[in-house]
Order: C-alpha cells, then sequence, then structure tokens
C-alpha cells in the first residue's frame, strides 16, 4: 500500500510499503481521507522527539471497515466509520474514571503508532464510531480536529450571552470558533497575523477579525465585551506571549482556554490570575460523545469546511505538507485522499 512517511529527521516520502495485519479486537480501516494536523507540522519542523521517524503520519481520519477481526465487535464490515486518534488502555485510573483521553499510557496515530495518511491502518474496534451516512469523506476528516475546539468548548464556564476572542486563525482556531458559535451562540472575535486567515474567520462567523500586529487586541477586547473583557479566551497558538495575553484580554472571573502547544515554557504572574479570579484550562484532545457532537455537527453544516481545506492525492502528500508548513494565503488545512481524488 501506499503510505506518507516521516522517514528520517527533515524527510518526507511517499513510499510502498505492506498492508498492516490486524489483532483481536481490532479493524482494518480502507482510508478515505486524513488530516494534516499542525502538531505534525511542528514536530517536523522542530525535530521533537515527540514523532521520532521512520513513522506514518496521520491522525484525523475516516473510512471504511475492511476487515474485522472480534466477532462481538458494534461495527459492520463495509461501514463507513471515524477513528479516536487517542488509543486508550481502558485499565489505569484515568481510563476507569472515564477520562480516556487522559489514559496514562494512550497512544496516538501517526505518533506512536502507524498513522493513517495511507491507504489501510489498523486501529482498536472500540475506538472506531460509525459516520453519519450525509458526511463525506473530506468534512469526515475534520471531525477529529472539530473534536478539540468542541471538548474545549464544553470546559469552559456555563456564561449567558457570551463574548469571546480566539486567538490564532488556524484550523484548530477557526474549529474553537465555530463550537463557540454552535454550542454557546458565543460572539468571537478573532485575531490573527495572516489577512487571508481573518477572511476565512469572518466567513466562519467571526463578529469581528483582527490584526494584533495593527491594532492593539486588549483594548479591542475591552471595546468587543461592551465591559471590561472578555467571558473567555481560546489560545490556539501556544506561543508564551499569547498565553499571557490571554489572561489580559479576559475579565476578572474570566477564562483562558489552552489548546495550542507552539511553546512550553512561560512566565507569568501568578498575581493576575489570583486577583481576579481568572481561570487557566489546560485542554486535550476529548471523548466519545465530542466525537459524536462534532460528527452531527458537521453533517448539520453548523461547522463547515470549505475552500481553506485542500485536497490532495496521497502522492501528492509531500508537497501537501510542505505548503502547510509555508502557510502562505489561505494554506490552513491539507486533507490526504488515500484511495485517489
Amino acid at each position: 500500500m501506499k503510505a506518507f512517511v516521516y522517514s528520517d529527521w527533515g524527510c518526507l516520502e511517499v513510499q510502498d510499503v505492506p498492508a498492516p495485519e490486524i489483532g483481536r479486537g481490532e479493524a482494518l480501516i480502507r482510508v478515505e481521507a486524513c488530516g494534516i494536523c499542525g502538531s505534525e507540522l511542528e514536530c517536523f519542523k522542530s525535530r521533537s522527539p515527540r514523532r521520532k521517524p521512520p513513522l506514518i503520519l496521520g491522525h484525523e481520519f475516516c473510512g471504511a471497515v475492511e476487515l474485522l477481526n472480534d466477532g462481538d465487535a458494534d461495527i459492520e464490515v463495509g461501514q463507513r466509520v471515524v477513528v479516536n486518534s487517542v488509543v486508550s488502555c481502558g485499565r489505569c485510573y484515568p481510563c476507569l474514571r472515564g477520562d480516556r483521553h487522559l489514559c496514562a499510557e494512550r497512544q496516538v496515530f501517526g505518533m506512536h503508532r502507524p498513522g493513517a495518511v495511507a491507504q489501510f491502518v489498523a486501529a482498536p474496534i472500540d475506538h472506531v464510531y460509525p459516520m453519519p451516512h450525509a458526511l463525506d469523506p473530506v468534512l469526515a476528516a475534520l471531525v477529529e480536529p472539530a473534536v478539540c475546539g468542541i471538548h474545549l468548548i464544553n470546559m469552559m464556564p456555563d456564561v449567558r450571552y457570551p463574548s469571546a476572542v480566539v486567538i490564532g486563525a488556524g484550523p484548530m482556531g477557526l474549529m474553537a470558533l465555530q463550537s463557540l458559535r454552535a454550542l454557546r451562540d458565543a460572539r468571537v472575535l478573532v485575531a490573527d497575523i495572516n489577512e487571508a486567515r481573518l477572511e476565512v474567520a469572518r466567513d466562519l462567523g467571526a463578529e469581528e477579525a483582527l490584526n494584533p500586529n495593527k491594532e492593539d487586541l486588549v483594548a479591542a477586547c475591552v471595546k468587543f465585551s461592551r465591559q471590561d473583557g472578555v467571558d473567555m479566551c481560546i489560545d490556539a497558538v501556544g506561543a508564551a506571549s499569547t498565553k499571557c495575553v490571554s489572561l489580559d484580554v479576559i475579565r476578572p472571573g474570566g477564562a483562558c482556554g489552552w489548546i495550542g502547544l507552539f511553546d512550553d515554557g512561560v512566565t507569568l504572574s501568578s498575581y493576575r490570575v489570583v486577583l481576579s479570579e481568572k481561570s487557566i484550562l489546560g485542554t486535550y484532545a476529548g471523548v466519545r460523545s465530542d466525537f459524536e457532537c462534532a460528527a452531527n455537527l458537521l453533517a448539520e453544516g453548523r461547522i463547515r469546511g470549505g475552500d481553506w481545506v485542500k485536497v490532495y492525492a496521497i502522492e501528492q502528500s509531500v508537497m501537501a505538507f510542505e505548503r502547510m508548513l509555508k502557510a502562505h494565503g489561505d494554506d490552513l488545512k491539507a486533507v490526504i485522499l488515500p484511495q485517489g481524488v
């Protein structure tokens, strides 16, 4: 089969590799579409040890069940499915209390196990979920990033008629924007230094969109909130500077959701958190109910893809990955179709 392989540090290739064999309790998935994630771009660029080559990349995927190795499976051969990218053990304390995405021994496709920018991938059956029939493969490949946005918004405080700012109009920021609109009916301001991305944000429901290199973001958020700061801020960049400013733009008693992973270390004033009762919430992946919600919202058109999602054949994977690395114009999201365009 063909697969997109991170073959060595700094090297990407499309290779012919053996199709995976499935063990007991696993399904062989014929991959229809798989997105390239910003975390993969960042790991490749920084040569992060979180993804060590050689490795087949890809964790945002959908497909059809080709083969099952379990007579008691709740899914059937031929059924179209989406797959949870975080594989949990089911035995540790987080798993037993229902936080399987926080599993102490979790594995991620395209990180700890072979990924899905390939014609076939093996997946545990209990991490494979039926896909709504109305969902085409390109949209279904957006389920996993939509899950992250939905899970984050579900963690945020429940505020009537909330105002929010999303820092970063990349794919994760756009999913957070749409989740805020769909789940909270929030007024949302989006900030990014890329003008093309700001246009996409406006099209997807941002009430305002601004470039913080040209306008004062803190002052804009105070004005936008019509009070003393927005109720919530989503940092979808994850730079040290954006983490700090996320505390500046929220009102006393407001909440920050950190989902970006650009920088690890950050220095900030704890007094700004304590004396103003501001909350900082870290968020990672999602649970099965988030997958069901994401798939339904995409099928209903309440979360949208569009022209900002670029589609490529698997033979074009290296070119697609390099385009997303450069991030020129509206090169925001690449989805690979392993079975052909």
